[in-house]
This record gives structure tokens, sequence and C-alpha cells, in this order.
């Protein structure tokens, strides 16, 4: 129950921003948001401010932007449906961007928070009880020179492996390795230990480094790194939707909150990663050009940009109906399967 309860305020949060973007450019283009809800359901509380009612509901799921005019006609010059079609195409794209802008601080407050894994030939982590902590090597030592070999100026990933090598090799004999530590170099002996689970000689380190970025170093990052995530989600859409690949892999909510579970026993770093990647697939989906997804809206507001009118409440009602009935069908068949699976 904590699980899932976790997992529902999670989710709302996520989605709360999605209606944040909706709401705030609303407002910003002159459309009147009528109500603004955080949850579903009944009302549990709520208070009115400059023409809008503010409600928290009984259901954490989610929550809801009501504008003036968008589901009927109004003469009144604020209403959603009397708006410019620019002005309407602005206000629905602004909730996946919501998410997409989510993804990029989430990630620019981990590269900040708890940085980047770098492999490079300094000490990591020293295991406990391990040949490596009886002899003395300390979490922050470089491993300039393993026996003869010396891996200064080589490449980083070269190095690691080079002393990895020469620990292999070495079997069970005493091993020389030369460290610097805070600008000294010293000199450690130490013998291998065989380890059955990797089925080689080890001496119980772990290589590589945790390097922290600054705010705009880690911006840039996380631009580039949502940018980088965004192509590869379009590419597996585009396959799952044209050829059917990865469709075992689709989650529904039952799979979602099932990985949030595993992600809040894993730890923050985990939760604030996942956070990232669920943003952003609702930022993506949510663009899909589907009746009753966002980026439906979008595709009738161009077509009626094109006719110079638009279509009639009846048929696009009709329209985004049948959209919703399909989304539900693939929920219920993608929910079965999260259960099965």
């Amino acid at each position: 129950m904590l699980t899932i309860l976790v997992a529902l305020i999670f989710l709302s949060l996520l989605v709360m921003v999605h209606e944040v973007g909706h709401f705030l450019a609303g407002r910003f283009v002159g459309i009147h948001p009528e109500e603004f809800s955080i949850g579903m359901g009944p009302k549990l509380l709520g208070f009115s401010r400059k023409g809008t009612r503010f409600s928290v509901r009984a259901l954490p799921i989610g929550g809801y932007v009501k504008f003036l005019g968008e589901d009927e006609k109004s003469d009144d010059e604020r209403a959603f449906s009397n708006a410019s079609v620019w002005k309407r195409m602005a206000v629905i794209v602004a909730g996946p961007t919501m998410n997409i802008l989510l993804a990029v601080v989430l990630l620019a407050a981990f590269y900040m928070g708890y940085g980047v894994y770098e492999e490079v030939p300094e000490i990591l982590e020293v295991v406990e009880n391990s040949p490596a902590e009886r002899a003395g090597l300390l979490p922050g030592d470089s491993i300039i020179k393993v026996d003869d070999i010396s891996v200064e100026g080589m490449e980083a990933r070269e190095a690691v492996e080079t002393i990895r090598n020469a620990i292999r090799q070495k079997g069970s004999n005493e091993l020389k390795i030369v460290v610097r530590r805070n600008g000294k170099d010293i000199n450690i002996k130490v013998v291998p230990e065989y380890n059955e689970e990797s089925d080689s000689y080890v001496i119980g380190i772990v290589f590589g480094r945790i390097r922290r970025y600054g705010l705009i170093q880690a911006t840039g990052m996380a631009f580039n790194s949502v940018g980088k995530l965004t192509l590869m989600m379009v590419d597996a859409l585009r396959g799952l939707i044209f050829k059917g690949q990865g469709l075992n892999e689709v989650m529904g909510p039952v799979g979602i909150v099932s990985e949030i579970g595993k992600a809040v026993e894993a730890g923050m770093q985990q939760l604030l990663l996942l956070a990232v990647m669920i943003s952003l697939n609702l930022g993506i989906i949510n663009l899909i050009p589907f009746p009753a997804l966002d980026g439906g809206r979008i595709a009738l507001l161009l077509v009626e940009g094109v006719r110079g009118k638009p279509l009639e409440p009846e048929k696009e009602g009709f329209i985004h109906f049948i959209g919703f009935v399909v989304l539900i069908l693939l929920m219920v068949l993608v929910t079965y399967h999260d259960i099965t699976r």
C-alpha cells in the first residue's frame, strides 16, 4: 500500500507539472482558466483567486485545468473557443513542453547532486576485508604504475584495462603498485585473491570517480542528454507503432507502479532518474497526433488553420471520443500484460 501511495503521488506530481503548463500558457495568452484542480474525485477543499477556482480533490491521480469555453460555446472573449488558433495551440503545447523541461531540470539536478561516473585509473571504493584494504590502498588513490608498467599518459579506459589485466595475470603472486596520494607517489605491495564469482584474481577495488558539475554545465549536459533520449524514444515509438517492435516492453499503470516501488527501495538516485524518464515519456507521448491526446488536438488545430474554420464541435468531439475509447482499450490490454508479467 505504501508503494502504491508513493507511486500515485509521484505520478500525480508529474501530471500536475503538465497541467501547470496548460494553466500558465492560458493565463499568458489571455484564455481564462475556470478551475485548476489537484487530484480527481470529490472536492476536499478549495478557494478562488482572480476568477479561477483552485481545488484539492480526494483521489491523488493527477489533476486538470478547465478553461472557459473549452467544451461549449461562449460569448466571452477570454473563452478558449474564441481564441486564435496559435493561442489555443500554445496552451496545448505548453503541457508536454513542461514535462520535457521538467526532465531537463531533474537531470541537471542529478548531474549537480549525484554526478556522473567516469572510468579512470583512480580508486573509487575499497572492498572491506580485501587484499587492497589490508595493503593500505584508499579511495582517491590514483594508480600510476603496476609492477614495471606505467599507465601515466594512457587513455583512461586503456589504463584501467591494463591494471586489471596485470592483476589477473599476477595470480596469487605479489604485485607492486605505485599510487599517487595527495601529490605524493607511494609504493604498495598487494597479493591478489581468487574470486569465484568473477572467476579471476582480484584485489578488491572499484575503479572510477564521480564527477559533479556546476549549474551552467549541468544544465547544458541535461539539455543534450534529453535531446538524445528524445530521439531514441521517438525512434522506439516509430518502431512500436509501425513494426510492433518492443511491444512486450510496454508498461501500463501496474508496471509503472512496480518500477516506482523498485526505485523507492533503491534510493533517491534511482527515483530521480526514473522521474526523468517518465516525465519525458509523458511529454513525448502526449505530442503523438492521436485523438484524445494533446498531439491530436494540435493536429485538428492545424487542419483548422489550413481550412480557415474549425471543425463542427460534434465531429471534433466524436473524433476525440473514438480516440479515448481506443486508448482505454490499449490501457486495459497493457494492464493485463503487466499483471500476467
